[in-house]
This record gives structure tokens, sequence and C-alpha cells, in this order.
């Protein structure tokens, strides 16, 4: 009975342990392992500063490995190493198929822009290319060194170039194979190479420590620099774009200024440097406590990463050229590379373990639900072609704010809520910014997130709930600003500078001009902000334009039962017919496809250089927009944003007793106009 009860004591001390083990937290920055990566054809963008990340999945290779990269066509992940092996994975991180070279290790390989093309060099010295959709080999070249360490192919796919021990560069035609020039000037070893200039240039460096700039056609070296800040160092990575080169070296530290010189080994410091096609340097980061191992670059140049042998894969802000997150590995970081899309991440831990990570930013919708949601032909007979192809917006909301002698607000968060619940709902991808993360930069960094992701085939709105101000300055100059969280400009000066308030405010103006910088095809402005009117005398607006010939597709009409103002929209069945109908006398559906087809920039705002009301639970602005494009409210169809501000102006003025006076501008010249489906 003892033994029995001391065996059961044991299995309970047993799962007790597996239990704590089990609930144990996952390090920061990585949640449970999920089940499949997902990628997004829109870019990923760093915005206000974060990024987080998510583990995935991992796998052990066979052999050593030297370096992993995604193959930008399909996202295939190609690994290569201490083997004639390169070995290709899915996104799942199966194997789906083996390249066998010549070479006996294969220490460099790069990847055609388009996916169809790999180009690798060995410890043999064979350059070899080979089709990424047949997985067969397209050509072998032999060189002169013995060890090839560094392999590019230019953009247009015409040309590949290679260097190793024998401290030149060779070009090689990717049509034929054949050799077509050489580069002579390095004086040891060539590490990196990159094509610049639309593949006129090319950019290598060299265990000589130098980075040297080449003139392709003229076969000549036109600059050259020492890369370490003296003659004790090494190059390890390099990556090279038209306008600077990003260097991951190791360097002995030298003693400066008040520090006395060191007795004993060399101090080592391990930085990454951008430098300039001069050789100055833009910026420097060490944080690294190691060697760094690899760099990789997303396609839009939002981001770094950087791996390094003390355990790390560190993410970059390239924009801001700052720190933003590290990935901690368990054992050191030998690669890196990030996909196309910048949303996954591969990286290989110690010699042979591949690591599968999702990249993510709390503020991007790119991969939520609501991103895959794109608007549908406007009715069900597919007859409107010219509709929307994606619909974005950003929502802003803030009550309170980080400079406590600003009023606290009490519906502005609950206002931009709602909106954007109601907007998700009608298909758009929704950024939602409210309180402390609606700061200047966040705000500002989804703007250019929506300008680089849209298209002349898509939609943007932007709605700010919050407070505003208007500023006089000098020459009877006067602007009005949206008031971010972090907004720390002195109200009480009686003289304020307006250069002074964009410091941390955002000025109206910048708003229009963002507008007309954005390719979007329909742009609107919504803003329930005081003094938000000063938006239709921004130097950056023009006059108003009137849809006179769709004035009576859609009207705003005075209800006698309700007593209160409705709008009447047109209905999906009248668009749908090519024929005249009542509502138009030349026909809804070829009105509605004209003014689809024109740009178009909506701005609408709760007053004019006043204040507004917060109202009770929403403001009466929101309230009227909430109510127009609510389908519970109408019969459902289709309304233009002129005819919802005309709505909403009679609604408020309505509401406040002609306090409150809602202002509308369409700037568009080609007479276009934003359509709601309600």
């Amino acid at each position: 009975m003892r033994h029995s009860l001391k065996f059961l004591t044991m299995v309970i001390l047993i799962l007790g342990l597996s239990a704590c083990q089990n609930n144990s937290p996952s390090p920061k920055g990585i949640s449970k392992t999920t089940t499949k990566a997902i990628d997004n054809k829109e870019p990923l963008t760093v915005i206000g500063g974060e990024l987080s990340y998510d583990f995935i999945n991992s796998i052990n290779s066979n052999y050593k490995l030297y370096g992993v990269k995604f193959n930008p066509n399909n996202n295939t992940i190609i690994a290569y190493g201490d083997s004639s092996t390169i070995t290709i994975y899915s996104m799942d991180l199966e194997q789906v198929a083996t390249i066998k070279s010549k070479n006996d290790e294969i220490k460099s390989i790069d990847i055609s822009k388009d996916g169809k093309y790999l180009a690798c060099g060995g410890d043999d010295g064979y350059i070899e290319i080979w089709d990424l959709n047949s997985y067969q080999l397209f050509h072998r070249m032999q060189s002169n060194s013995d060890d090839t360490l560094a392999v590019a192919i230019s953009s247009d796919n015409k040309e590949v170039a290679s260097g190793g021990e024998e401290k030149v560069i060779d070009i090689w035609s990717m049509n034929s194979g054949e050799q077509i020039a050489r580069l002579e000037g390095h004086q040891d070893t060539v590490t990196n190479i990159s094509f610049i200039d639309y593949n006129r240039k090319l950019v290598s460096t060299a265990k000589d420590k130098q980075v040297k700039i080449w003139d392709k056609v003229r076969k000549k070296s036109i600059y050259s620099y020492l890369a370490p800040s003296n003659e004790y160092g090494k190059i390890k990575k390099a990556k090279s774009f038209d306008d600077y080169t990003i260097l991951a070296l190791t360097e002995v530290e030298t003693a400066e200024g008040n520090s006395r010189r060191r007795n004993g080994p060399p101090i080592w410091k391990y930085t990454i440097k951008f430098k300039d096609n001069q050789g100055n340097t833009l910026k420097e980061f060490n944080q690294h406590r190691e060697p760094i191992t690899d760099i990789a670059v997303s396609n839009n140049r939002a981001y770094m990463a950087t791996s390094s042998e003390d355990k790390t894969v560190r993410l970059w802000d390239l924009e801001k050229k700052k720190h933003i997150t590290n990935i901690v590995l368990k054992d050191r970081g030998e690669g890196v590379s990030i996909n196309k899309s910048g949303h996954l991440l591969v990286a290989v831990e110690g010699d042979e373990r591949i690591k599968l990570f999702q990249i993510k930013n709390s503020y991007d919708p790119t991969l939520s639900s609501s991103s895959s949601s794109n608007r549908p032909v406007a009715t069900t007979n597919s007859n409107i072609s010219s509709w929307y192809k994606k619909e974005y917006a950003i929502v802003v909301g803030i009550n309170h704010y980080k400079r406590l002698s600003l009023p606290r607000l009490k519906n502005a968060v609950n206002d931009a809520r709602s909106v954007a619940s109601l907007l998700r709902a009608k298909g758009f991808s929704v950024i939602e910014l409210y309180n402390e993360n609606a700061t200047k930069e966040r705000i500002l960094d989804a703007l250019k997130k929506i300008k680089q992701t849209s298209t002349n085939q898509d939609a943007t709105l932007f709605y700010f709930a919050g407070h505003g101000d208007g500023v006089s300055g000098n020459n009877g100059v006067r602007e009005g600003y949206i008031l971010p969280y972090d907004f720390n400009s002195d109200l009480n000066n009686p003289n304020p500078d307006v250069m002074y308030y964009d410091k941390s405010a955002i000025s109206i103006s910048s708003l229009v001009m963002y507008t007309r910088d954005t390719k979007a095809k329909h742009i609107g402005i919504i803003l329930d902000s005081c003094f938000s009117g000063l938006a239709m005398d921004s130097k950056y607006a023009t006059k108003a334009i009137s849809s006179s010939s769709a004035k009576e597709l859609d009207s705003v009409e005075y209800d006698n039962t309700t007593r209160s103002v409705r709008i009447k929209p047109v209905s999906s069945t009248v668009v749908s017919n090519n024929s005249n109908s009542e509502n138009s006398s030349s026909g809804a559906k070829n009105i509605f496809q004209a003014l689809l087809s024109k740009k178009s920039i909506n701005i609408l705002t709760a007053g004019d250089d006043q204040p507004v009301s917060d109202g009770s639970n929403h403001s009466p602005f929101t309230q009227a927009l909430l109510k127009a494009l609510e389908k519970d409210n109408n019969n459902g169809g289709y309304i233009r944003f002129t005819t919802l501000a005309d709505y909403i102006k009679k609604y408020v003025e309505s509401k406040t007793g002609n306090r409150q006076k809602p202002q509308y501008k369409n700037e568009s010249v080609e007479d276009g106009d934003f359509i709601f489906k309600i």
C-alpha cells in the first residue's frame, strides 16, 4: 500500500512539474508556436517605431549552414552551407526540392529580383546559374578562384558577378555563360558584391578593408574608401544601394580623448555603419555584443535585420535609423533573410537550425481579417467596373492628453471606435490609434503607410476626433492644427509661432498636402475637432467643385414624420441599370462610373474656425456621420461624399441651433467624388 502511495505521489509530482513548465510564459516578443505563417502582398511598414514577432516553426538541416534566403517570387526558403546540396523549403519548412552543385561547399548565393534564377559559388570555383522553376542547371562557369565568396545577379537578369580568393571580380553573361568583364584593384579576397545605379555600377568589399565603387562600362574603380575607422578591423557583411552601403564591421577600439591606452588584448566593438558613396558615415549602430554575421533589408527599406554571434537577431527602423527590438536565439545567429513583403523573417541558429518568424506591426491592418475584405463590385450584376479595388482608413481618437492642461474629452475615443467599426464592416482596412497610441509619430507613420500602399484604384479615409487649435501668426497667417496625444506647445503664449506649433502638432495644411501626394483615386479627410474649418483656407486648397451632373442622383430631404433631415440614397437596382430613370435623366450607372473614374479629394470638418461640441455619447458631428452610413437607418444603396457632407451639415446645424457649422470642400479639379455603399 505504501509503495502504491509512493508511486502515486511521484506521478502527481511529475504531473505538477509538467504543468508548471507548460504554463511558463513565453520570452518577451515571442508567442507560442502558430501553425502557419501569413504573408501579404502589401509591404510591412514600421508605424511608431514598433515591430513585434511570433515564432512560427523551426527545422534542422543535415549539414552545417552558412546562410538562408527567401525566394521573392513564392516565399520558398533556400538554405546553403557545408554541402554540395542547396535545399529549398516551403513556408511551412517542408523540404520541396534540392539543387546539387559541383562545388563541395556553397559559400554564397543570390536570387534574381523576379525569383526565376539562383546563382551560387563555392569552394571549387564553379559559378552556377539555376532555374528556380524547374530546378535545372542553366549555366556552369569555371572561375580562376578556388574559393568564391560572393555572387550577385543584376536586376535585369542579364549578368552575374562573382568574386573570391583571386582578388578580382568577374562579370558573366547570364544568357551565354561567357565572361564579359574583369575588375581588378582589390588587394585581398573579395567578400561582397552588389549591382547599383541600374546595373551600371558595382559595389564590392574585400578583406583588404576597402569598399570600392566600380564603373562597369569603363571597368575601373571610380571611388574607394577604408571601411573600418582604423587599420585594425574587418568587414563582415555589406549591403549596398544606390545612395549608401550598410556595413557590418568588427573593429578595435582606439584610445581617444581622455581615455588611456589599454594594455593587454585589444578591445573589440561590433558596429553597423551606413556610408555614402564617398565613405562618409551617415549613421552608426553599436548595440551588438559579438560579431555581426548577416544583414537583411526589407524590399521597401522600412526595416533591417542583423544576425550576430551574440545570439540575437536585431530589428532596426531604417527610416528613423534606430533600434526596434531583438529576437533572442538559443545559439549564435549565423544568417538572416526577410521576405519580399517584410512580413516573414528566417534566421539560422547555430550550425544547423532554421527558424521562421512572423513580423508584425500592432497598428498595421494588413494581416487582419479586414485586410482581405476587398470592396466588391458595386452590384451583384457587376455592371460597375470602376469600383475601388481596396479601401483604407486611419481612425484616430483622443480623450486625454499627455499634457494635463488640455481638457479631457468624453466622447472622442467612443466616436472613433464607432467609426472604425462601421468602416471595417464596409470592407475598409483600418488602422486605429487611440489616446497614448495616437502620438504624432504614429499618426504620420500611418499616413505614410497608406500613401505607400494605396494605388490609383483605391480609396483612403482619415478620421480624427480630438482637440484642435487655430493659431494666428504674423502677417495675418492663420493655421489650423489637430493635436496628437504628445502635443506639448505652449497654448497660453499670446503670440504663438506657427512654425513652433509644427514641432508637436499636425497642421491641417500638411494633411491637405498629403492628399495631393497620394496615389489613391478617392481620398477623404473627416475632422471632428475645433478650428478644423481652417482646412478650407489651407494654402494647399483649391476652390470647391460641385458635381452638377450628379446633383440629383442622391439627395438630402426633410422627413416630415420624424421632423428631421435624412439621406435619400441611390438604390442598387437603379445603379445596376443602364437605362434612364426618374432619379437621373442620363442614367445613374453612367454618372457613377464617371465619378468613380476621376480623382477626388474630399474634406469634411465638424465646424468652421470655431470650437465644436463634444456632445453626449457621440458628438453631434460623428452622430450624423454614423446615422448617414449605417444601413439600419437607410434602405441601402449608394451616396456621394458630397451628399454625405450636405446631410451632416444640416443635421449638426439643426442639433446645435446653428452654433456649429460643418464645412465641406471637394478639392479635385477632375470633378470626381468618393462613393459610399450603405
